[in-house]
C-alpha cells in the first residue's frame, strides 16, 4: 500500500513534483478538514489526525518523517537539508490548559515547541485551543479579559454566533433544530465542520490573520514562555504558507 506522506516514488527526483505540506494534527476532525481546504493544483496537503499534543505530537512527526526519509539528521542530530528545502512539515496542537495535569501539560507544550525548532519542524500552536483561530474569523479577542485564555470561552462564543446566525444554511438549520445545540457537541463532527464552520470562515481568513498577528505581537517578548502566551495562536503562519505556495483563491468569499 502506498504511503501518502512519501514525497517521491524513487531515487530519481521528479522535476515537476509539487510541494507537499505534511500536517500532524492533534484533533481528528476540525484541523485536518480545515487545512485540507487549502490544497490546490500547486500543492498537496496531507493531514494526520489524533497525533497527540505538545511534545508527543512533535516526536511522532519526527519519527514518521525520519522513517520515510522526508527529513534527515546527521550523527549530531542536526538537520540536513534535503530536496524539499524547506520541508513543509507542520505540527498543530493546543495548550489545553484544562488538562488534568497542569504542570506536565505546560512542560510538554513548551518542550514540544522547543524540540520542533531544533529539529526543523514548523509548529502552528494555539493557546488555549484551535477554536481561538476559528473565533478570530468573527471577532477580536481581548487579551485583557481573563476568560479569553480558556477554550470554554471560545466554545461559548462560537455557540452563540452560530445560534444567532441570521442566514443559516441548510446544515446549520438542521443542527440548530436540536435544543441542546452547542459548538463543541455539534460542530466538531466532520460534515458539520466542513459544511457549516469551514464554509462560514474561509471568506474572513485575512481578518483572522490580522487579529492573530495582533495577539502574537502582544507577546513578542522572547522571555515569555509559550505557555504564558494566552490568548494566542500561530495557525496564521501555516495558513499564510499554504496560501503563498498553493495560491488558493479566497477572494469574494467574505461572509
Amino acid at each position: 500500500m502506498d504511503e501518502p506522506w512519501k514525497l517521491k516514488e524513487s531515487d530519481e527526483r521528479i522535476a515537476d513534483s509539487k510541494p507537499t505540506f505534511i500536517i500532524f494534527c492533534e484533533d481528528k476532525v476540525s484541523e485536518p478538514v480545515y487545512f485540507k481546504y487549502f490544497e490546490t493544483a500547486l500543492i498537496k496537503v496531507t493531514t494526520y489526525g489524533e497525533k497527540g499534543r505538545g511534545l508527543d505530537n512533535v516526536k511522532k512527526a519526527i519519527e514518521q518523517c525520519r522513517k520515510d526519509g522526508i527529513i534527515v539528521y546527521d550523527d549530531e542530530g542536526k538537520l540536513n537539508k534535503t530536496e524539499n528545502d524547506p520541508p513543509f512539515i507542520w505540527c498543530v496542537f493546543d495548550r489545553d490548559m484544562n488538562g488534568n495535569n497542569e504542570n506536565q501539560d505546560l512542560v510538554s507544550f513548551d518542550l514540544g515547541i522547543e524540540m520542533a525548532d531544533i529539529k526543523g519542524i514548523n509548529v502552528a500552536w494555539s493557546n488555549d485551543a484551535f477554536e481561538l483561530w476559528v473565533l478570530l474569523h468573527f471577532e477580536d479577542v481581548d487579551i485583557n479579559i481573563e476568560g479569553n485564555k480558556f477554550r470554554k470561552t471560545y466554545y461559548d462564543r462560537l455557540t452563540e454566533i452560530y445560534r444567532t446566525d441570521p442566514n443559516p444554511n441548510e446544515d446549520l438549520e438542521k443542527a440548530l433544530s436540536h435544543a441542546s445545540f452547542g459548538y463543541k457537541k455539534d460542530m466538531k463532527h466532520k460534515d458539520n465542520f466542513r459544511n457549516i464552520v469551514r464554509s462560514s470562515i474561509i471568506g474572513n481568513t485575512q481578518l483572522a490573520i490580522d487579529r492573530a498577528k495582533s495577539l502574537e505581537n502582544h507577546f513578542s517578548n522572547p522571555s515569555i514562555p509559550p505557555h504564558q502566551k494566552a490568548p494566542c495562536t500561530m495557525v496564521h503562519h501555516l495558513v499564510l504558507e499554504l496560501l503563498k505556495y498553493g495560491k488558493k483563491d479566497i477572494t469574494g468569499l467574505a461572509v
